[in-house]
């Protein structure tokens, strides 16, 4: 192998590990915990792979991505992050980094991720060399007619073959935008034969139709190169791909129009993990409920709609009565099981696609029940607490407080006023359901 790998991060044991780790598997290895001698190292020294830590007091990693890659284009990188920074991982990938792993990781993945990324930088600068030469071989050409054709000739095959073979779909337009070039790679991204393409509008694969594509015609118009368009399209068997499209003008020597040239990648798996990534981000891993800092967001956006629609909301807080004593007693695994027990019945007792449970923190919880009055609201609560009460863990019993929204309250307000009903409701002794009622001072108890 003999690469040379540079490994930054701001814990030594990490470091220790992965330093000796990669040595055992034949790579050369340096390692720092800070983020200027890494990169003065760079600048001396040559080297294959960066394996940096996103989150560093000295300097973020994402800024010695950037000054790394100004350094050397062709660094691999890959970056380290904590599964709660993942929004930054995914913006190092678009800075350039090669691939990210999450905290904690085991050294399987870090061999996986290091041979893979390794791989791809090696057959980047084979393929450079490989053009490098060519270019070589068509100057050193020129002197000869014969053997300038038969390069040509080898090179279009080359690039013929290079064009069939690319798991992208390429396109070329003519001037009307209709298709006049797909090669194998559109075919298995959009389920159509290349000759049922040919001759048709490029509007047939895009979702918005004859619309996009004067506005993707109209941005092309303005520099020639449109690059990273992402878009959806349309599969032949009618489920949507996410694409990203790159587009230029190829003109001839004269400089006139001889056609659009286009490459578009299916960023489906993309899509897919930057989706998972957010969900996992704004979930509860215990109880797979939404977490509290998704709740004050979801609850801005209902109220606003309650306001703006002019329908019913109502918000649920409670908590588990006796729980420190039960958690005490039994430990804190039979105290995790109650509380994902928890999750699950809010998720059967409440509307599937409605309303929207958190875990709020500790032992207490929430629901935001849209569309749903103080009516419906107290039996959701209800269904809620007769559950929990059903399955006797020992002397545990909920108390809900219920709010239902009106006209002027803030979700500050919201919060606290169910909060205060909860209390009320612990305080009366537990297991029941207090009500705010907005045109009375004291609490209604069910």
């Amino acid at each position: 192998m003999n690469e040379h790998i540079l490994v930054l991060d701001d814990e030594p044991s990490i470091l220790e590990i992965l330093g000796q780790y990669l040595l055992d598997e034949g790579y050369q290895c340096d390692v720092t915990t800070s983020p200027l001698q890494a990169l003065e190292w760079l600048k001396s020294q040559s080297f294959e792979l960066l394996i940096t830590d996103l989150k560093m007091p000295e300097m973020q990693g994402n800024e010695v991505l950037r000054r790394a890659k100004e350094n050397d284009p062709d660094l691999a990188v890959i970056v380290v992050t904590a599964l709660l920074e993942t929004t930054n991982a995914i913006e190092s990938l678009r800075s350039g980094a090669d691939d990210y792993l999450l905290k904690p990781f085991n050294l399987n993945e870090i061999s996986f991720s290091v041979s893979r990324v390794l791989e791809r930088r090696r057959l980047l600068m084979q393929n450079r060399r490989h053009q490098h030469e060519l270019e070589l071989s068509v100057r050193d050409a020129t002197s000869s007619l014969e053997s300038a054709n038969r390069e040509l000739r080898d090179t279009k095959e080359y690039l013929e073959n290079l064009l069939q073979s690319s798991v992208d779909g390429i396109f070329t337009l003519d001037r009307d935008a209709h298709i006049s070039f797909a090669n194998m790679g559109s075919v298995g991204m959009f389920g159509y034969q290349a000759a049922e393409l040919l001759g048709t509008s490029a509007e047939r694969l895009l979702i918005g139709g004859a619309d996009e594509l004067r506005h993707v015609r109209y941005l092309l118009s303005r520099d020639q190169l449109l690059q990273n368009y992402e878009t959806e399209s349309r599969h032949k068997n009618g489920h949507v791909v996410p694409i990203n499209v790159s587009l230029t003008i190829v003109r001839d020597p004269e400089g006139q129009f001889v056609s659009t040239f286009a490459i578009c990648k299916d960023i489906t798996r993309q899509k897919k993990l930057e989706s998972e990534l957010k969900e996992m981000s704004i979930k509860d891993s215990l109880t797979e409920l939404y977490n509290q800092r998704y709740f004050y967001d979801r609850l801005e956006g209902e109220i606003e709609r309650a306001r703006r629609q002019k329908h019913p909301l109502s918000l649920l807080l409670f908590d588990v009565d006796h729980f420190k004593t039960y958690n005490d007693c039994h430990g804190h695994l039979e105290g995790d099981a109650v509380l994902r027990t928890i999750g699950r019945i809010v998720f059967e007792c409440t509307r599937e696609h409605v309303d929207i449970g958190f875990r709020y923190g500790g032992d207490e919880f929430t629901v935001i029940l849209p569309e749903a009055g103080e009516v419906q609201a107290l039996n959701i609560a209800e269904r809620i607490r007769m559950r929990f009460e059903e399955l006797h863990f020992d002397k545990l019993t909920l108390s809900i407080g219920l709010m239902s929204y009106t006209e002027g309250s803030s979700a500050k307000s919201f919060i606290r006023l169910a909060d205060m009903m909860m209390y009320d409701a612990k305080r009366s002794g537990g297991n029941r359901v207090y009500v705010f009622k907005a045109d009375s001072d004291v609490p209604i108890e069910n």
